[in-house]
């Protein structure tokens, strides 16, 4: 029986720790009716359905948060360990799936299982059966159906961005559901996104603007389900999906249908800017905004100033309740990249100690704006043909200078400041110095060591000042907080694209919601930094720097790897050459010298159409005759 459609019965016991308060776990010897005998027992069932979220916060997940030419891993770090490198190099196949999201089992050691198709039916199930509850109240009666809507219509998200057109799974199959029923066809795209946009508008509904347990802050929201609307549509709206013959012509049923339009419709981003114009407005009615840190209001310097409440809505409030309006409360994930995150203690090296492992790449370092507001190309403040040069006295190279305050509040560089430990300590990444490359005892490159920082550049994003190692105890002290999923932010770099692509140009609406992002960084108004450069950008010129202001404000946070495929720029920016300073260097007129990106002794594989979207594994195809592999596979 097709896995996609296959009856499963019973409840989901092992509960993930995507929801932390989710620490109700049914009996053992549960039945489904047992499920529904009381309030208590479908809240469990329901958070059992929360129990297949899946930890996107980690370096596994396919351009979560790495995957994309923003961050990346150690180079010596297996596919075993970091399976989206699966996809970087050409190993994901439709019969090696590393990245699994239509079954609970199959993927090779280190790959990730996560059957979405049973959630959706756990989440009907209990949508036809919740009702039975004797003592259930009129309100969590509604909100729990809201929930239903919501997961149902997030699982069919999840896997319309992995793999485009997907079977809709529009109720619970009987068990003596014929074949025409279990095994169908592909749905087309538009039609999966109508799907979508229908489950998440009946949440909407259904749902309170925020959950008022900030024990239950995973939980679905109307600001959440506003938000998973918008990105559905601003996805569809988008060159990959709207009408793309270019990679989808052959993409078709065994009836002829097209699974992907072939005709453009720009109307679909005029659908997208009204999703993202109720969603903002909505948010700010139920008090979203975008954090400022009140600890920071004293700093007379706006550059200071803007720094600080960047660096501070990631990782200040536990709970940051103003701007996200949804997150993963993973208390694991957290630890895990600020410990791959921190920078090494002290020398002699221990693999105990920060493992220095993320390393942010080239293309993000280039892609910030300087502290104009403008990019590097286009401020005329900038010597371009001195870039790559440094100041023989601090050490450190012009391009780290005069940037603009998100990349000091994100990104650590030679001879910079990194704020770890309480205090402030300086990146010192000189071969054989405390955050370079280790040194054998006659003075050459320990190339063994697998936890080393290969670009130049560290990342200061998720690492708050109080994270620190012990190395008498050998543990580690971290902040605890949530990690951002959709924030109000989002929306309004979301509308303005929208709004751009439909009208072809930016209304004073736009420009608001551009600046209020601006502002909270630190920088000058789209308008007067552009005044600088000799006016307003138009046309595509306008495109690419909308495309740079979503890029820097959502900048290792997963988003990167989604908007390069669905711009249609993936293949362009997997396949470049990515540059780095030359960390093997021992002092800085050899580690200043531009060097290729060494990239795990292999080179990258992007290939267009094939790996915009993953495949469909084969024992799918295999049982259900009615499905067709996606392009490439």
């Amino acid at each position: 029986m097709n896995r996609i459609t296959r009856i499963v019965i019973g409840i989901a016991l092992a509960l993930s720790s995507a929801c932390n308060y989710l620490d109700v776990v049914p009996e053992d010897n549960a039945t489904l009716d047992d499920a529904f005998k009381s309030q208590d027992k479908a809240l469990s069932y329901l958070f059992s359905i929360y129990g297949h979220l899946p930890n996107n916060i980690q370096y596994w997940m396919p351009g979560q948060p790495c995957g994309g030419d923003d961050l990346a891993v150690a180079v010596k770090g297996t596919t075993r360990w970091f399976c989206y490198k699966s996809m970087v190099y050409g190993e994901e196949s439709a019969s090696t799936v590393y990245h699994n999201f239509m079954r609970h089992s199959g993927a090779p050691t280190g790959g990730v299982n996560y059957d979405y198709y049973s959630a959706i039916r756990y989440a009907y199930t209990f949508l036809d059966r919740i009702q039975q509850v004797p003592d259930i109240s009129e309100t969590n009666l509604r909100e729990w159906q809201g929930e239903a809507w919501y997961l149902i219509g997030y699982f069919h998200w999840a896997l319309l961005e992995y793999y485009g057109p997907i079977v809709i799974m529009d109720h619970e199959i009987s068990l003596n559901a014929d074949e025409t029923e279990l095994y169908k066809p592909r749905n087309t795209f538009d039609e999966c996104v109508d799907f979508i946009v229908e489950c998440f508008d009946k949440a909407i509904e259904m749902l309170p603007p925020r959950q008022q347990n900030i024990r239950w802050y995973g939980r679905a929201s109307a600001a959440a389900a506003h938000g998973f609307k918008v990105r559905t549509l601003l996805f569809a709206a988008s060159p990959l999906f709207n009408g793309n013959s270019e990679f989808f012509s052959r993409l078709r049923n065994s009836d002829g249908t097209y699974l992907v339009s072939q005709t453009y419709d720009p109307a679909k981003w005029e659908r997208a800017r009204i999703a993202a114009e109720q969603a903002i407005s909505y948010a700010e009615q139920n008090g979203y905004r975008l954090y400022e840190n009140p600890a920071n209001a004293s700093i007379a310097d706006n550059f200071e100033r803007g720094v600080r409440n960047f660096h501070d809505y990631f990782v200040e409030p536990e709970y940051n309740t103003d701007e996200y309006l949804c997150a993963y409360v993973h208390t694991e994930g957290p630890k895990k990249i600020q410990r791959l995150s921190g920078i090494r203690t002290e020398l002699p090296y221990s693999a105990d100690d920060f493992t220095t492992s993320y390393q942010v790449m080239f293309p993000a370092v280039e892609m910030y704006y300087t502290k104009n507001g403008l990019p590097l190309a286009d401020d005329p403040t900038i010597d371009l043909t001195t870039l790559y040069d440094y100041d023989p006295d601090t050490q450190v190279a012009n391009i780290n200078q005069n940037r603009e305050p998100r990349f000091y509040a994100c990104v650590g560089y030679n001879r910079g400041e990194f704020e770890i430990a309480n205090e402030v300590k300086q990146v010192q990444a000189y071969a054989g110095e405390v955050h370079g490359y280790i040194l054998k005892n006659d003075g050459s490159i320990n190339s063994s060591v697998e936890y080393v920082n290969s670009s130049g550049y560290f990342l200061k994003k998720p690492v708050h000042r109080t994270t620190a190692y012990d190395k008498t105890t050998k543990t580690f002290s971290y902040k605890k907080f949530v990690y951002p999923v959709i924030r109000l932010a989002e929306l309004y770099l979301s509308y303005a694209e929208a709004d751009f692509e439909y009208n072809g140009k930016l209304s004073a609406q736009s420009l608001e919601y551009l600046n209020k992002v601006r502002s909270r960084c630190g920088l000058p108004d789209f308008e007067e930094s552009w005044q600088l450069a000799g006016g307003m950008p138009t046309g595509s010129k306008l495109q690419q720097v909308l495309h740079m202001e979503r890029n820097n404000e959502l900048m290792f946070e997963g988003h990167r790897y989604r908007d390069m495929r669905r711009w249609k720029e993936a293949g362009k920016c997997m396949n470049a050459t990515w540059k780095a300073w030359n960390v093997w260097g021992k002092n800085a007129t050899e580690y200043y010298t531009i060097k290729d990106f060494k990239d795990f002794d292999r080179p990258r594989k992007f290939e267009t159409p094939r790996h915009y979207l993953l495949p469909y594994p084969i024992e799918e195809l295999q049982i259900n005759e009615n499905l067709v592999q996606n392009p490439g596979w």
